[in-house]
């Protein structure tokens, strides 16, 4: 952890503010305390730098960024951009932004974060194999200290697109093997952080989607109702539409009655015409159109 830059960044917003050290303190700390905090040479406690956090306007969860890295703007401006373009296939672009940065240099987690970002694109560009793919970023979790790769839940989203590859593959079961790890460690804990209950789901989704390409309908079944009752908690209604339309494919495995699965696929194409999602609204639309009249 770097203590300096939160010290800094502390130093730094308090003089944005127009305050003085002894102003900061009030109600909080000592004088003397502040001064070592912001020398870098204390660790405050959770509520000191929570009560530092109001006092200068910013979210607890940026001073504790700092505890890791500097530049955490333009870190956070460097990510967007990368999942901006993950999202629409832009990999060539993806690499070219990640071989251009000049800032992971004084951040250890985000070199572990970019070096991860950029086999995944190779990977899909097919400049590299997914045996390469995969001992690639498996080597990012080996290597690295478990604090920093655990950050922002990074060792997850490596582990779901290690269970992603072997299932491109074919090796379903080591998917599955790799989904369960994740969901057992993590799905029934209460985190704060919306991002990672996203990421939770998506793993579900994906194992939802393996053991139905499996021909496991119950297990695939029951995972699919499970989703759709967590995408609702959470608020995720892009996923819960995904698992409704799984839901429905396999009662048809099941031979369900009629009016249930057309009530399913019909939940499932009212919220991607909520969404405004022209993709999955035609996919629906065309591949089930005998639900839809």
């Amino acid at each position: 952890m770097e203590m300096k830059y939160l010290g800094l960044e502390i130093s730094k917003l308090r003089a944005e503010l127009g305050m003085s050290q002894k102003e900061l303190a009030k109600n909080i700390c000592t004088q003397s305390t502040i001064s070592r905090i912001e020398a870098g040479e204390v660790y405050p406690a959770i509520d000191t730098l929570l009560k530092i956090a109001l006092a200068l306007q910013v979210p607890i969860e940026y001073l504790i960024e700092m505890l890791f890295h500097k530049n955490v703007l333009e870190s956070e401006n460097l990510i967007k951009d990368i999942e901006l373009h993950l999202k629409e296939h832009n990999y060539k672009q993806v690499i070219s932004i990640i071989n251009k940065n000049k800032i992971a240099s004084d951040n250890i987690w985000l070199s572990f974060y970019l070096e991860y970002i950029l086999h995944i694109a190779r990977y899909a560009l097919k400049i590299l194999s997914p045996e390469e793919c995969i001992n690639s970023i498996k080597n990012i979790l080996n290597s690295s200290n478990q604090t920093t790769i655990q950050f922002r839940f990074l060792h997850i989203k490596i582990n779901n697109s290690i269970a992603n590859v072997y299932g491109e593959i074919g090796e379903s079961h080591k998917s599955l093997y790799y989904y369960n790890k994740i969901l057992k460690e993590h799905m029934h804990k209460s985190y704060s952080d919306n991002k990672i209950h996203e990421t939770l789901i998506t793993v579900l989704f994906n194992k939802c989607k393996t053991l139905y390409d499996l021909n496991d309908i119950e297990g695939a079944l029951e995972t699919a109702n499970q989703g759709i009752k967590k995408s609702k908690e959470t608020t995720f209604i892009f996923l819960a539409g995904q698992f409704l339309y799984y839901k429905g494919q396999c009662l048809e495995k099941k031979t369900a009655p009629f009016a249930e699965i057309k009530e399913v696929y019909q939940q499932a194409l009212f919220i991607f015409q909520f969404l405004e999602l022209p993709f999955y609204i035609q996919a629906i639309e065309q591949n089930k159109k005998q639900y839809l009249v």
